[in-house]
């Protein structure tokens, strides 16, 4: 009998444990892919958000619709291919003076994408 080489058993034995560590190289290969897609949805939610408020401070104060009060025109809404952006706009007294002078914006930015995380941001507007 030679001793040369490897019995089918030791073979079977090999195989066995490298699907294991394939197999888990695959799990760990998927669980990357989704967290890299939610972490890609989180920053263009995040940059949509940014944007929409870059764009309310060049607004006009006291005449621009985006700017306005008015709880009948609130929230805002805009949509922006899977995103929907909603914004509201409230009177607010910084100084406490009694005067409103200075209006907060919430904006909250959602993903059609149901695993996805919803964007918050909020942010004064001070009347010059």
């Amino acid at each position: 009998m030679d001793d040369r080489g490897f019995t089918f058993v030791e073979l079977l034995i090999v195989i066995g444990i490298f699907s294991i560590g394939v197999l888990a190289v695959a799990s760990m290969q998927v669980t990357s892919i989704h967290a890299n897609a939610a972490a890609r949805m989180s920053g263009e939610a995040t940059a949509h958000a940014v944007n929409q408020i870059e764009a309310l401070m060049t607004a006009d104060y006291e005449t621009s619709y985006e700017l306005d009060t008015d709880p009948m025109n609130n929230p805002k809404t805009l949509v922006r291919g899977a995103y929907t952006i909603n914004w509201t706009v409230n009177d607010f007294d910084i100084d406490g003076d009694g005067n409103n002078d200075s209006k907060t914006v919430s904006v909250t930015v959602e993903c059609a994408n149901p695993k996805a995380k919803d964007v918050s941001m909020q942010y004064i507007i001070h009347e010059l």
